[in-house]
């Protein structure tokens, strides 16, 4: 660990180590910590010192300030004695079980190195997104994205390949170090499935990257190395291309940010002249496609020397709301400075962002019309004003040339409305429909996923046409209208039980459904005996209105043996019957006559279903027990 004025975070990033899960699996001596204050002047060192003295395991080493990270890791990676190494910045700290996970996974898998899940708190972190147990740069380039020391390796790799820091740079003395042990290891892991190490950053500004790294004539031959190394084990091509792409985003076009235009105008030349460098060297059309265009931009200024149009791109704020969209037909773009401009004939390629336009999609609401599904949300092509089309796909999933396509009206601003017709005699297939949003400007069209509002509850199941049930759903990101047979999870809701005369038990009810008003319906009902399966016919009858299925049912139950009785109601829709439990009300209907000598007890079953348990009258069981006492 390589302290250097941060003894505020001293204490949490060592008592993380203190309580790995690997020192109380392995044993004490498992972890070796070896701290390297490179010439504090806040007290981290003496801090330092006084942990070593209350805690076992903590070496301290006190070196001269050497300007950089690199010289006291170095000195680190000279004491070690482990089997493994981990570099632990002192601002950031580790999960409980990081180190015995990436431990274990090399140790199944013989990997020289180990990349744990970072989780970034003030700063953005490189995500995987699951566990690999041996890979290489080739197989994942998304790897090469992450070139910090913040990982485990394999001591005898380090060794092996004699792999030290570069010293006295004041930022990205990691790179070549990692991008070496990458290309040198005998495998690499990742543990994706853990959140193994938080990286921090500083509150009050004062890592190297806050403050913009190194000056321009130490920073670009460092970068200018590694991009060389890279070049000398990737051969040309996709992957160098992706690989490289990684450098002209984060190690070129970024410095030519918001800091750039702060730097004095000498630091500024000799930035455009670092750069100039590697464009030169390894800027190619691979390259280039994969930038957005202010960097596309950057690039080309640097490569053509065109310091004056650099000037007015570095104006333009990275980090603030992009230039307007223009479109002209099938295409997009950027208007940065100098889009279109005759004085300078920049083409047009540099400003395209046809196949990377961004999107505002959010579905705000679902909710069900007398007939179908109204969902209504916001889309829009990012900075385009022009007037768009938008359409509703419905797209039924493992078919894609299934699809239906439903046009939306536009609601101001940029939202819009969709009815799902359920009623309509063309009916959705059986199946999982995701829905999807197309916007259309001109000629230009994008197709997205709808992604509902993190509180959007989706509406309950309704009866659609052809006795089946609509069913909308989350699924992921999205939302899906699944259509399906609609006997498993058709329920009734109960508006009313109660007596309709002695011995009839009355139930009104409804199914909630899409159906058309008056459109045609049969209904039945019946009471099974519990014990025998007995069967008594009752009466029943339904109708359509809108929104609802109402359903009512009188079950006569003088002329029903004593025992347990469950009513069912039954409804027949286009030729499909469903079978139905009614439920029981919170509090049941009071016992009542059923029939002579007989008493009739609706209950609430455990299930919440609604029974009638039939049992003989308290009168009559008084004379059968009088009757018996007179035979004794």
């Amino acid at each position: 660990m390589p302290v250097y004025n941060c003894r505020a975070s001293l204490g949490r990033a060592l008592e993380s180590v203190y309580e790995q899960s690997l020192g109380r699996s392995a044993g004490a001596g498992a972890i070796e910590i070896i701290a390297v204050d490179d010439g504090s002047t806040d007290g981290s060192g003496e801090e330092l010192d006084r942990m070593a003295a209350a805690r076992l395991g903590l070496t301290v080493v006190h070196q001269p300030n050497s300007g950089g990270p690199g010289a006291p890791r170095n000195t680190g990676i000279d004491r070690a004695s482990g089997e493994y190494v981990f570099f632990l910045d002192a601002d950031d700290h580790l999960a409980p079980e990081a180190l015995e996970r990436m431990c274990a996974m090399a140790d199944a898998n013989g990997t020289d190195v180990v990349v744990g899940q970072y989780v970034g708190v003030g700063r953005q972190a490189p995500v995987f997104p699951r566990d690999l147990p041996r890979t290489t740069v080739a197989e994942t380039p998304l790897l090469y994205n992450t070139l910090s020391p913040l990982k485990l390796f394999r001591r005898s790799l380090l060794e092996r390949l004699g792999l030290r820091f570069v010293e006295n740079l004041f930022s990205h003395e990691d790179m070549l170090f990692t991008a070496q042990a990458y290309f040198g290891a005998d495998g690499i892991s990742v543990v994706a499935s853990y959140d193994c190490y938080y990286w921090i950053d500083r509150e009050d500004g004062t890592s190297s990257l806050q403050q913009g790294g190194a000056p321009a004539e130490q920073y670009f031959p460092a970068i200018s190395e590694v991009m060389s190394f890279l070049a000398g084990r990737v051969e040309p091509g996709p992957l160098r291309d992706r690989l490289m792409l990684r450098h002209f985003r984060h190690e070129i076009a970024t410095r030519f940010g918001a800091r750039y235009r702060e730097l004095p105008e000498e630091e500024q030349a000799l930035t455009r002249v670092g750069a100039r460098r590697l464009v030169d060297a390894w800027y190619t059309p691979g390259v280039e496609t994969g930038l957005w265009p202010r960097s596309r931009l950057v690039m080309h200024c640097l490569r053509y020397r065109l310091d004056d149009v650099l000037a007015e791109i570095v104006a333009t704020d990275p980090d603030g709301p992009p230039p307007p969209t223009v479109v002209e037909k099938d295409k997009a773009f950027q208007a940065f400075p100098r889009f279109r401009d005759p004085a300078t004939a920049l083409p047009d390629h540099l400003y395209d962002i046809t196949d990377r336009i961004g999107t505002e999609n959010r579905l705000t609401e679902v909710s069900w019309t007398p007939s179908g599904l109204r969902v209504i949300g916001r889309a829009a092509l990012s900075g385009v004003t022009e007037r768009q089309e938008t359409t509703l796909l419905l797209r039924r999933r493992g078919e894609p040339s299934a699809e239906r396509r439903l046009p939306a009206r536009a609601l101001p601003p940029d939202r819009f409305r969709a009815d799902i017709d359920l009623v309509a005699d063309e009916t959705l297939d059986d199946g999982a429909w995701d829905l999807y949003v197309e916007m259309r400007v001109q000629e230009l069209t994008v197709v997205r996923q709808l992604r509902p509002a993190d509180d959007l509850e989706p509406p309950e199941r309704r009866l659609v046409r052809g006795g089946r049930a609509a069913v909308p759903a989350r699924r992921g990101q999205g939302l899906e209208l699944r259509v399906t047979a609609a006997q498993p999870g058709v329920v009734m809701t109960l508006e009313s039980a109660d007596w309709a005369a002695d011995g009839v038990l009355r139930i009104t009810g409804h199914v909630p459904s899409a159906l058309p008003s008056g459109h045609p319906v049969e209904a039945s009902a019946e009471l099974l005996r519990r014990q025998d399966g007995t069967v008594v016919p009752a009466k029943a009858r339904a109708s359509c209105v809108p929104e609802a299925l109402n359903l009512t049912a009188e079950f006569d139950l003088r002329g029903c043996d004593p025992g347990r009785w469950t009513p069912w109601v039954r409804f027949t829709v286009d030729g499909v019957t469903i079978r139905v439990r009614p439920p029981a009300p919170p509090s049941p209907p009071r016992p009542g006559p059923a029939g002579r000598l007989r008493q009739a007890t609706p209950y609430r079953t455990e299930r919440g279903g609604l029974s009638v348990k039939i049992t003989p009258a308290r009168a009559a069981q008084a004379a059968r027990r009088f009757a018996r006492r007179l035979r004794g």
